[in-house]
């Protein structure tokens, strides 16, 4: 089987929709799946360590390149790149939105490609049926839909994005990503330049929706009964500069490293040195970043969004939820889990090396591009 990845992101950015795919393609191979990519080229695209990938032109954001004249040329470049890929594929996995994703489902559909569509949140969440109307009908056209978690997946449902066959497969935790033994431990957080005072760490893209800001104005009722607490924020955006003079106002700026974009390779010794995982989110799908964190033994405060109460669900001796937006409950929270200062289960950490692998993810997605082959030539 032959399959074409169309994603706007690849690695080293880390948006879900650039690490989904480069996590698959390689577990498919053991069942024979040869995978190729078509994205946009990051900033560092050379650091992308993937076999077949083809980077297509953007569309750009000048007032030309919004009209309609302008979309039309900026398709045009896009499809001649891309068409060889999809051409040369069996199948064609859609993954998010934007108008890379338009392109590749029109040119599926003229090469009579069957598609399925991978929905991670913004794409669902902030939709508009007028200005998102050529993306709904790529995903209606799709012969299988898969949403990133089941709030999502009902949500979808509300506006038509999610006809049968549709599912939940939730996102896999890289292998990468592991807990160490205390003196190890130890040894990490020295090199991160952390002793034996309380480490708070959270990752997210430095956006709104993230709800840094809230955590930093929850930070001074944290260091007034653990003044020597460290907050490490990882990732990068548009609210790096805001957040850092937000920070200053507050006076916890001595307490505040801001990391940028952390290599997803060496995430996990900041996952697995912390103390307390803390992910702020006014809106989340699921959270996968959450899963990363109990895999290195850490535990989780999170808001209660759909993916945060979704995330507890599955984990609730690991997972502790606030309202979203509440600092005094945020502050109350975190400070009782430093308090305890408690590490991950165990069995936790097994559950998630075994039910969410890349190699389980790989062997649903295996089932469903099976599905839509199958649909395709008229089988189901």
């Amino acid at each position: 089987m032959r399959v074409c990845m169309i994603t706007p992101h690849l690695p080293p950015e880390q948006a879900a929709n650039a690490l989904l795919p480069t996590m698959l393609g390689p577990a498919l191979v053991a069942h024979g799946v040869d995978t190729s990519y078509v994205a946009h080229a990051s900033h560092a695209k050379d650091a992308s360590e993937l076999d077949q990938v083809v980077f297509v032109p953007r569309r750009g954001k000048t007032p030309f390149g919004r009209t309609i004249l302008g979309a039309a040329i900026a398709g045009g470049r896009m499809a001649r790149t891309a068409r060889a890929a999809i051409m040369g594929s069996d199948l064609v996995h859609l993954h998010g939105n934007g108008f890379i994703v338009e392109v590749g489902g029109l040119l599926a559909d003229r090469y009579r490609k069957p598609t399925v569509v991978t929905l991670y949140g913004t794409d669902v969440w902030h939709h508009d049926p007028i200005r998102h109307s050529r993306f709904a009908a790529v995903v209606r056209r799709a012969a299988f839909r898969v949403f990133y978690s089941q709030g999502l997946l009902e949500f979808a449902r509300s506006l038509d994005l999610a006809p049968d066959p549709s599912d939940v497969i939730y996102a896999p935790v890289a292998p990468s990503l592991h807990g160490l033994e205390p003196d190890q431990r130890a040894a990490v957080r020295r090199e991160l330049g952390i002793g034996e005072e309380p480490y708070l760490l959270t990752v997210k893209r430095l956006h709104p929706v993230a709800g840094h800001e809230d955590l930093l104005r929850a930070l001074p009722s944290i260091t007034r009964e653990f003044p020597t607490a460290r907050l490490f924020l990882a990732g990068e955006g548009p609210l790096a500069r805001p957040l850092a003079a937000l920070a200053e106002e507050l006076g916890v700026s001595s307490a505040v490293r801001f990391l940028g974009l952390v290599d997803h390779r060496t995430l996990w010794r900041y996952y697995a040195a912390a103390d307390l995982f803390v992910l702020p989110s006014r809106l989340e799908s699921w959270g996968t970043v959450m899963l990363e964190a109990l895999a290195c033994g850490t535990p989780v405060v999170a808001t209660d969004t759909p993916g945060g109460v979704e995330v507890h669900e599955h984990f609730p001796n690991a997972v502790t939820l606030v309202p979203a937006g509440d600092l005094e409950a945020l502050a109350r929270v975190v400070l009782q889990s430093l308090r305890q200062r408690k590490r991950v289960d165990p069995a936790t950490v097994c559950r998630l090396r075994t039910e969410f692998s890349v190699e389980a993810c790989a062997e649903r997605y295996l089932e469903v591009y099976e599905r839509a082959l199958a649909s395709r030539h008229g089988a189901v």
